[in-house]
């Protein structure tokens, strides 16, 4: 197994995460599985809604397009609070 590891961040609490490139689809389902934030990808991987914006060391990105490979090793990845 080629492990991944990075640190998310919701709500300014780090969770470290360890997983391998074919586990997940994209970014959004990991976090998904991590953190089960509520309303989280609401379109289901589309890009549409805009509810998985993450902050990639300082890049901000749709967590449903990001693939889950070794550019995302060592990263520091923000998820941002949905507003309702």
């Amino acid at each position: 197994m080629n492990s991944i590891l990075f640190t998310l961040v919701y709500k300014n609490e780090e969770v470290q995460v360890q997983t391998s490139k074919n586990r997940y689809y994209s970014l959004m389902g990991l976090i998904s599985d991590y953190l089960g934030i509520s309303g989280f990808g609401l379109c289901s991987g589309m890009g549409s809604c805009g509810t998985c914006l993450v902050t990639i060391d300082g890049v901000r990105e749709l967590a449903c397009a990001i693939s889950i490979d070794d550019e995302l090793a060592n990263t520091r990845i923000v998820v941002q609070e949905i507003v309702r």
